[in-house]
């Protein structure tokens, strides 16, 4: 082996050098990085604090000074109580997991630094005789020059007990987050919330593919609650395309106005004017084309949505009273529990603006196959990705290159601060590199297999990425770095040119390639401390967000700036659980896999978590609050992590010779699997659904719902409406600065109106020809463009995706034909539901007298149909979008359902005839 070990001082020494030079680089970035945060945070707030702007009152984080290092005593200090109601559950979970993950590595670089090392390097001194000559001198600290089976006892002893350490850390941490799940579930925002109560079923066969039908269905199930609301999905067809064409027509004439009055005091001559074709056709008056394109898609928008409500989809949502009605059922048919029902599915519903509608319908052998079709091009991805990890493992080696090349050596001696940067500075930065588009990948390929919400294709995400990071970042390319070192040998013998093919056998024989191969295992430990070291630098890049600020100059600097566009800007960056959970798994992964082999890494992994946690402690926006769902996946991840570690030990024991010292560590994943058993069969249940701990804290629950009867979550399931049915569609949005030149590019008359959208007044102009509206154009103040009021709405814990501008243009109105009678509001006033405008009216006061449901059946022609409940069964509404005749000259939806008495304060007076404000819904 000596003789083919490249015999150079100097090249023996570069990786030495190497990682001395990137962790002076990495230190010196991170310090000045840290330093220029500290400079810019108080002068640039709508990067470093957007989400300030976004939150109530109640979840503000407490002012920070304006001081260089006022930020970290603050981050540091907030107690977790504060962290959970300023930034969720999600955020202060993994907060827990790095928290955790540094613990750990704590107590292990302790242990591995006050014995392993000193054994480790006495071991290797007194077995070869001194130091033997090698190119990274941190091979000393390792296992790799160990030969004497005395040495190796230590080894298996540390083995079970930094297993047994994390053992302990896992266990409490899984035992916490089922206490702060539970008290999640019993929160107030959460009981109020419509979400938690409603379940989400897949799969409904024709025959309960209506209101009535599901809640019948539903209520035969003997569940000993009752059901509040159910509504059947609808097959929306290509609504939501002409959504997104309408969407695209708006911010194209935004942008066009927004060029055209850039300059109000010097309007060009000359209208805009542009090519609608692909190959350069003739060219047309911009802002005509696409003003007539918006009327012209509300046109069949309006029309595709009368006609969704005859063509209902295989799935639905089921409202119940209280939370914990609905967590029983979902506990009781979820999973694999489903009997002899006819959906395919039966489980809680996630947040409406979390759902994956086009998946919804997709269930069983059709779902199978979409599965199969991305696990397959998942596998093919992780081949793929085989030659830029091959690439890589030959640059972290430089003897490896210096072997293949032999001329290369003169200019690696005479370049040897390039080479040693090369080495250990590019080669992790390119790897990350090629991992960023990496994320993109699985989240397609999440979303095809079928995923039913965003949070739930994050979480199938993270899986993937943590096993294909698993695959090819540790195994391949730990094994490509094996092969390469055996075909260098290889090379070097039929380089002296007298070489045969026994030559090449003996290469075999006498490279003992069961040690060079856990030798190898070792020396690639060098490259993992080099990419924990460039990563912790990069917490702090991370924490500067200096991608953020070059990316919103480079925005403002290639897209128009239209009020919508300035509005989008201000919104905070949503924090990725996805990538940033699998970042740290996969360094947990690599420090528990070389803490006993080679226990240098156990500082950087160390010093990485310990940077982490005082970053992300600062830096955090969640799109969607999950109640910390990703710890079940990353609590699997661990647990592979540790088994893979158990089974390296055990292997490389082997491979170094010592095989009773291996027998000694088999038991080690046999105990790490009854961990996992042991923690699933314990917490499983407490963490996916809320289990009241006595009667009397449900029903103190119970009367806390029937106090208060008319809260917003009462808003029953038409919030569950796909968006392409129950989202505003968007006006156009000008400077209000500009608005009074609108008649120079409108023909017609323009009038001022303010409006109430989302609980504020709002100006908008109305261009109106010949009496009717050829479009409304939203007037923006400047002081508004800090704040995207759309955005701020979507995040507040009781909105849903609302439909609000009922009336369509008046341009629709001659495709309208045959409306049902205005139903009656005597019930209004009286918190009861409004009878359907096709039933016959019964007095108030007896309407449920007989203990009797009403439902309006879309399959029977909208003939009422009476369905007998017990005497202490709650009546069930159901939610059928009705048109109800003109309002001035415009049609109007309204929803048959319960009324509240909140709707009242959104009456408004139009044309002089009462203008109920109303959602429509599914």
């Amino acid at each position: 082996m000596s003789n083919i070990v490249v015999d150079n001082p100097t090249i023996q020494t570069i990786s030495l050098r190497g990682m001395f030079i990137q962790f002076v680089v990495n230190t010196s970035i991170g310090v000045g990085t840290l330093l220029i945060f500290g400079f810019l945070r108080p002068r640039n707030g709508n990067v470093y604090a957007p989400k300030q702007k976004y939150v109530s009152e109640k979840n503000k984080l407490p002012q920070i000074d304006k001081g260089l290092f006022s930020w970290i005593q603050p981050a540091l200090k907030a107690p977790e109580s504060l962290l959970i109601e300023k930034i969720g559950l999600d955020a202060v979970m993994f907060l827990r997991f790095i928290s955790m993950c540094r613990n750990i590595f704590f107590w292990l670089f302790l242990l591995g630094f006050c014995v392993i090392v000193p054994i480790n390097v006495c071991g290797t001194y007194q077995d070869q005789g001194g130091f033997p000559d090698t190119t990274n001198k941190i091979e000393y600290l390792s296992i790799s020059f160990l030969r004497s089976q005395k040495w190796f006892s230590a080894h298996v002893i540390f083995t079970w007990v930094f297993s047994l350490i994390v053992y302990y850390y896992i266990y409490i941490q899984y035992n916490q987050y089922a206490e702060l799940k539970h008290a999640y579930f019993k929160s107030h925002d959460y009981q109020k919330s419509l979400h938690s109560r409603t379940l989400l079923v897949l799969g409904a066969p024709p025959s309960i593919r209506s209101d009535q039908e599901l809640g019948n269905y539903i209520e035969s199930l003997e569940l000993n609650c009752h059901i509040s609301q159910a509504c059947i999905g609808h097959n929306v067809g290509d609504l939501p395309k002409l959504v997104e064409e309408h969407d695209i027509a708006v911010r194209k004439l935004e942008e066009v106005l927004c060029k055209y009055f850039k300059d109000p005091n010097n309007i060009p001559p000359n209208r805009p004017t542009h090519s609608p074709g692909i190959c350069h056709g003739p060219k047309v008056d911009s802002i005509n084309y696409y003003t007539d394109k918006i009327q012209s898609l509300e046109r069949k928008i309006y029309t595709a949505r009368e006609r969704v409500a005859n063509k209902p989809n295989n799935y639905g949502f089921v409202s119940f009273h209280n939370v914990s009605d609905a967590h029983a059922v979902a506990k009781k048919y979820g999973g694999f529990n489903l009997g002899n029902l006819a959906v395919s599915k039966l489980t809680l519903a996630p947040w409406p603006r979390d759902i994956i509608w086009d998946n919804l319908p997709s269930v069983g052998a059709v779902k199978g196959t979409r599965k199969l079709i991305g696990y397959s091009l998942f596998i093919a991805l992780c081949f793929f990705w085989l030659v830029p990890i091959t690439f890589l493992s030959m640059t972290t080696q430089l003897t490896n290159i210096v072997r293949v090349v032999p001329g290369l050596a003169k200019i690696v001696e005479n370049h040897w601060v390039l080479v040693a940067l090369i080495e250990s500075w590019m080669t992790p930065l390119l790897m990350t590199i090629f991992f960023v588009i990496l994320p993109y990948i699985l989240r397609q390929l999440s979303r095809f297999q079928g995923k039913h919400s965003k949070c739930s294709s994050e979480r199938s995400t993270l899986a993937k990425l943590y096993l294909f990071f698993l695959i090819n970042n540790i195994i391949i390319y730990t094994a490509s770095t094996t092969i390469f070192d055996i075909v260098t040998k290889i090379k070097a013998i039929l380089d002296k040119g007298d070489a045969d093919i026994d030559d090449i056998l003996h290469v075999f024989q006498n490279s003992n390639l069961f040690e060079q191969t856990a030798n190898s295992v070792i020396r690639v430990s060098t490259f993992w401390i080099n990419y924990i070291s460039l990563r912790g630098a990069g917490t702090f890049i991370e924490l500067a967000q200096f991608a953020a600020l070059v990316i919103k100059k480079i925005k403002r600097f290639f897209i128009t700036e239209t009020p919508r566009n300035m509005k989008e800007f201000s919104r905070p960056p949503n924090f990725d659980y996805a990538v940033y959970y699998n970042l740290h798994l996969f360094f947990f992964t690599v420090g528990m896999m070389y803490s006993v082999i080679a226990p240098a890494i156990l500082f950087f992994c160390l010093l990485y978590f310990e940077l982490a946690y005082l970053t992300y402690r600062y830096v955090f926006t969640t799109k969607t609050e999950t109640g910390g769902s990703f710890w079940r996946v990353v609590f699997n991840r661990m647990i592979v992590s540790i088994f893979f570690w158990q089974i390296v030990m055990i292997g490389t024991m082997n491979l170094k010779g010592v095989h009773f010292h291996s027998l000694t560590v088999i038991p080690l994943p046999i105990m790490t699997i009854f961990l996992k058993i042991m923690c699933s069969h314990s917490f499983d249940e407490k963490i996916q659904y809320y289990i009241p701990d006595s009667l009397s804290e449900k029903e103190e629950l119970m009367n806390e719902d029937m106090e208060s009867p008319n809260d917003k979550r009462d808003k029953v399931s038409i919030r569950f409406g796909h968006p392409a049915l129950t989202t505003e569609l968007i006006k156009p949005m000008l400077s209000s600065d500009v608005k009074n030149l609108l008649d120079k590019v409108y023909d017609g008359h323009l009038e001022m109106v303010e409006e109430e959208k989302r609980g504020r007044r709002v100006s908008s102009m109305m261009i109106t020809n010949n009496g009717e509206k050829v479009i409304k154009i939203e007037a923006v103040d400047v002081k508004d463009l800090d704040i995207d009021e759309e955005y701020m709405k979507e995040n507040e814990l009781e909105y849903y995706e609302n439909y609000e501008e009922k009336s369509p243009p008046s341009y629709v109105k001659e495709e309208q034909k045959n409306y049902p009678p205005k139903p009656s509001l005597q019930y209004y006033h009286q918190g009861e539901r409004s009878p359907s405008p096709y039933q016959k009216q019964q007095p108030p006061s007896s309407q449920y007298s007989q203990q009797n449901v009403y439902f309006a059946d879309s399959s029977s022609n909208n003939t009422p149909k009476q369905v007998e409940t017990s005497s202490h069964q709650s009546p069930i509404t159901t939610i059928q979008p009705q048109f109800v005749g003109d309002v001035g000259n415009e049609q109007e939806y309204i929803v048959e359902g319960e009324y509240e008495e909140e709707d009242v304060d959104n009456m408004e007076k139009h044309d002089g005839e009462q203008h109920v404000d109303r959602n429509q819904g599914v």
